[in-house]
């Protein structure tokens, strides 16, 4: 069945022409392809299935059918064969494994996916939940990394294993890897160890593992990493590989949170790999925003791998829809169209502009390339989109108007914009059958309730998926206001008519119609929802982390629930004690509630609040999850969340070490070197948490020229916007580690742009004062510091930015960060250089 299917798919063969660039061979077309790696057969990705008792080709299905729903034509085979489907000298073994790649292939062909074959991997098929099982029988168990390219029977194993998995027969397509055509590219290995010192030793591997390929007779297009070490440049293009991969993560990896704030700046340019790798083909064989859930980032990053001539793409990896409600596979990377609404909507629009922008065309530095042909980034609304004559697509609620509404053919979103008003939380499709019908798809809820970037566990969910009724209302000119709403799969129990262009919908599918019911037998009906879950309600606290005396004070929380309670009451009291007074809260749009607690009732001081859901008279207290209020006499809960209302001219504090270390970034040493160093100890003289940081030397005395701990402040600066303008210093108390130290202190803005001052200190405690007008337009560092290498280590100040008349934009602040720097006429030793910090504070005019 599978084959007669795949048999009637009509692949296209690709050739590459004499200016190096991936044509398609019957219409001479431009190759641009995007979509993610996929890694259910082997690895962490295989675990996981098995965690969640998933039958892993079934996953496979509704994985492959929502690459083909968000329109996505490019996979990346990511293959631990060398790991778990072969033996120590690289035979080739038959397993459940290479069964399920099988399947992968023949289902991906049948969505008309193409694919990147990358079959070596070399990283341990173990990370990170197996560390300890040593039972992976392949060659690169016996093998480190180190010696695959260097080792000559490490090199025999690996062409062993290339001829053999490129000669295997795919038992669902009964075609030959080397012969099936919506493989179009072979990565010959995966990030490999270079050698850039040893040319001829390089080249000689690369060309060992091409012929491989080449003995077969494959004839797809062969290539080969660079962006490992961009220095092995010149052994790939004196090689007979064909073409180059290249991969970027740009806000670091495994940060062990949600990362805050813009990073835009961080993907405004990558090296352009120009002279003797001008003319080879470009490939993204991984790239993601990791630790981040945005709708920016993927649409910036697709015009920026364009730019340097990316043809394919692929985000590393998307997550299976039967483990991403717990974010089970990558820590790090998380990407679900029905968990990760935003983020998903974000990689439809990134899909379009790779294949809508031009190659090798530029569109300057940010904020100017915001804006980017039809596609428009904005950090500040959380939203990418693509506003063209027959699409509008959005990650976020958009202002934005299509051109011709009555020349849409696809419109798909996360949030509202001005041709449909949604309140639900989950993304959703309409396209376009004929004039004055429509198919609308809408996916369940998508509500966070934990930080889907700690430390995953099986037990935990992170992301819950609820199917609620919403509004919906639709404005398209050929639907007008009153047309039928006709469920196909799942959705509402019946049919029913809009008023107004204003109906209610159930996650499902629909068909739309102007003109009355249809028949609707034509119009597919597969949908891939995920199922429901059976926890209990929950709340999260969106308060700021202080207020200001003498106003309202706004208070919000998301209150998550497969039905929404009947009230909620939000109980605040001062933290010294006494009694909590309630206040009803309203809800606001999706999941979110708010109150306003009148200024009379907040004083300057310290407070602590929980909040309440109602169903009848029973009452459930959060953040306990306690079935009593807080008014019970026999109340007995004793968490809660916390805040303060203080003056508008007390100083802020930016920096409080015992609270704050946690969520600092720092500058990576080398490949390996990705956690910061610190440590936290207790100042002799205050007895209070202080920041212990060293300038790193080595034993030859090398020292990097940089070392910063950077934080992103933009919370408590929110809070105090009203009053911000009227700040005039920053000030910290501090001591050096011994005589002649200097710290630098930058205050980077949400565009980049820092303004820094040199603070000399020696090791007696001190508290400075700086006065802004003593920080100057400088240099910032990007942090989390980007893979691959260090390129996009500084960054200046924004287009436009920096002039003689220019000054720190206070409301626009982002980050505080921290640097220590080889200083002229000094020399740093281990442990000898650098500052404990107590604490650091924006001081206000008092006046």
């Amino acid at each position: 069945m599978i084959l007669a299917i795949l048999l009637a798919v009509q692949t296209q063969s690709v050739f590459l022409d004499k200016d190096g660039v991936v044509r398609w061979t019957a219409s001479r077309q431009e190759v641009a392809l995007f979509g993610a790696n996929y890694v259910l057969p082997t690895a962490s990705d295989y675990r996981a299935a098995g965690y969640v008792h998933g039958d892993r080709k079934k996953m496979i299905d509704e994985d492959m059918a929502q690459f083909a729903r968000m329109g996505w034509d490019g996979m990346r085979l990511t293959f631990w064969g060398d790991w778990e489907a072969s033996d120590s000298a690289g035979n080739l073994i038959d397993n459940d494994h290479l069964d399920l790649q099988d399947y992968l292939i023949a289902r991906a062909r049948e969505r008309g996916i193409y694919m990147l074959f990358s079959p070596i991997q070399l990283y341990g098929s173990n990370w990170p939940d197996a560390l300890s099982d040593t039972t992976a029988p392949g060659f690169a168990r016996r093998f480190n990394k180190g010696r695959m390219g260097t080792d000559s029977a490490a090199i025999a194993a690996q062409v062993n294993y290339l001829r053999q998995i490129l000669n295997h027969v795919n038992r669902y397509t009964k075609v030959a890897l080397k012969d099936e055509a919506a493989i179009l590219f072979i990565e010959l290995v995966n990030e490999p160890w270079h050698h850039p010192e040893d040319l001829q030793g390089s080249i000689r591997y690369i060309n060992a593992l091409t012929d491989a390929v080449r003995s077969t007779g494959c004839t797809k297009l062969i290539f080969y990493n660079v962006s490992q070490d961009f220095r092995i440049g010149e052994a790939i293009r004196r090689s007979r590989a064909q073409g180059l991969t290249f991969g970027w993560y740009p806000t670091g990896l495994n940060s062990g949170h949600e990362l805050a704030g813009n990073y835009l700046r961080s993907v405004d340019s990558f090296p352009a790999m120009g002279g003797e790798l001008a003319r080879l083909p470009r490939i993204v064989y991984e790239f993601d925003s990791p630790d981040l859930r945005t709708g920016t980032m993927y649409p910036a990053m697709a015009r920026t791998m364009r730019t340097v001539g990316a043809q394919f793409a692929a985000m590393f990896a998307y997550d299976m829809q039967g483990t991403a409600s717990r974010n089970l596979g990558w820590q790090t990377h998380y990407l679900s169209l029905a968990y990760t609404p935003r983020k998903a909507m974000s990689a439809i629009i990134a899909a379009e502009a790779m294949h809508r922008l031009p190659r090798l065309r530029s569109y300057g530095a940010y904020p100017q390339n915001t804006r980017f042909g039809d596609f428009r980034v904005s950090a500040d609304s959380n939203l990418g989109e693509l506003v063209a004559h027959d699409a509008f697509l959005y990650a976020g609620s958009t202002h934005s108007r299509p051109p011709d509404p009555a020349g849409l053919r696809r419109i798909a979103g996360y949030g509202s914009s001005p041709v449909v008003t949604y309140d639900g939380e989950g993304i959703y499709f309409l396209d376009k059958i004929r004039p004055g019908v429509w198919r609308l798809e809408v996916y369940p809820d998508a509500v966070p309730v934990r930080d889907p970037f700690e430390p995953p566990s099986r037990t935990k969910i992170v992301t819950r998926a609820i199917s609620r009724t919403w509004p919906m209302t639709l404005a398209l000119p050929d639907l007008g206001a009153a047309f039928t709403v006709q469920p196909i799969a799942a959705g509402n129990l019946g049919t029913s008519r809009a008023t107004a262009g204003r109906f209610t919908v159930t996650p499902g599918v629909y068909v739309l119609s102007a003109t009355g019911p249809l028949d609707v037998t034509t119009v597919s009906a597969e949908y891939h929802a995920p199922p429901p879950d059976s926890l209990p309600p929950s709340v999260v606290s969106l308060a700021a982390p202080e207020y200001l005396a003498g106003r309202d004070a706004e208070l919000r929380a998301r209150v998550v629930d497969t039905v929404p309670p009947d009230s909620v009451t939000l109980f605040i009291r001062p933290t010294a004690g006494g009694f909590y007074r309630g206040f009803p809260m309203r809800r606001v749009g999706g999941y979110d509630y708010s109150t306003s607690i009148p200024s009379p009732i907040l004083h300057n001081g310290l407070y602590e609040f929980v909040i309440t859901l109602f169903h009848g008279d029973s009452g459930i207290t959060f953040p306990d999850g306690l079935a009593a209020k807080p008014t019970d006499w026999d109340f007995y809960g004793r968490a809660s969340w916390k805040l303060d209302v203080v003056d508008a001219r007390t100083p802020l504090r930016l920096f409080t070490p015992r609270a704050d270390a946690p969520r600092l970034a720092f500058t990576r040493i080398g490949d390996a070197g990705r956690r910061g160093l610190f440590r936290l100890g207790l100042s002799a003289v205050t007895g209070e948490p202080v920041f212990h940081l060293e300038l790193p030397v080595d034993p030859s005395g090398w020292s990097p020229p940089d070392y910063t701990a950077s934080l992103v402040i933009q919370d408590p600066i929110r809070a105090r916007q009203e009053t911000i303008g009227v700040a005039e210093g920053v000030r910290l108390r501090l001591r050096g580690l011994g005589a002649r130290q200097v710290l630098h202190v930058s205050l980077m803005e949400d565009d980049g742009t820092t303004w820094s001052a040199a603070v000399p200190v020696d090791s007696t405690w001190t508290e400075q004062t700086l006065p802004l007008t003593a920080f100057t337009v400088g240099r910032g560092v990007l942090l989390p510091q980007g893979f691959p290498s260090d390129w996009s280590y500084w960054v200046g100040p924004a287009a436009g930015r920096g002039g003689g008349t220019d000054h720190p934009r206070l409301d626009r602040l982002e980050r505080l960060q921290i640097s220590l720097r080889r200083e002229s006429g000094v020399t740093a030793k281990a442990g000898g250089y650098g500052v404990e910090v107590e604490w650091v504070a924006l001081t206000f005019d008092r006046r």
